[in-house]
C-alpha cells in the first residue's frame, strides 16, 4: 500500500473566516424569527445557532478534556449578542486546541470511536459548515439576502 502520510495543513485561518461569517449571520436573523423553522419537526434558528457553540464546548470538554469549564450554552445564552459572544468564546477555545500539535496528534475516545485530534478538528469544522448551510437556507426561505459567504 502507498505511503498514507500527508503534510500538516493549518485550517485555522480558513476556520477563523468561517467563524467570523457565523457571527455575522446571526445579525441577519430577524428578531421575530429566532424561534422559527420551515417545518415544526426542524430545528429553529435559535436551536441551530446554540447547537453550533454547544457542540464545540462538548467536543473539547468531553473528548479532548481541555479543562475549561464553560457554562451550558443552551441554558445560559438567549440573546443575539450572547450567541455571537458564545461563537467568539468557543472559537478562542478551538484555536488553542488547533495550535497544539500534541493535542492534535493525541488519541481520544469519543462516544462513537477512538480517534485522534485531527479527526475531532475535522469533524468540528464540518459541523460548523453543515449548520452554516442550514442558517443560509432558512434565511433564503424567508427571502433574506445574505452576504457572499464563500470559504476561501
Amino acid at each position: 500500500m502507498a505511503d498514507m502520510t500527508f503534510p500538516r495543513i493549518d485550517i485555522t485561518p480558513t476556520w477563523g473566516h468561517l467563524n467570523a461569517e457565523l457571527v455575522r449571520l446571526v445579525d441577519y436573523v430577524p428578531d421575530d424569527k429566532l424561534d422559527w423553522s420551515p417545518r415544526p419537526e426542524l430545528w429553529s434558528f435559535r436551536r441551530i445557532l446554540l447547537h453550533v457553540a454547544s457542540a464545540r464546548d462538548i467536543w473539547l470538554r468531553r473528548d479532548v478534556k481541555d479543562g475549561i469549564d464553560a457554562p451550558d450554552v443552551a441554558e445560559t445564552v438567549q440573546s443575539r449578542a450572547e450567541i455571537q459572544q458564545a461563537y467568539e468564546r468557543t472559537w478562542e477555545r478551538l484555536q488553542a486546541f488547533l495550535r497544539d500539535d500534541h493535542k492534535l496528534d493525541a488519541t481520544y475516545t469519543t462516544p462513537w470511536e477512538t480517534t485522534n485530534g485531527h479527526w475531532i478538528a475535522f469533524h468540528a469544522l464540518e459541523h460548523d459548515i453543515h449548520h452554516r448551510a442550514d442558517i443560509l437556507h432558512y434565511l433564503a426561505l424567508l427571502g433574506i439576502k445574505t452576504p457572499d459567504v464563500g470559504t476561501p
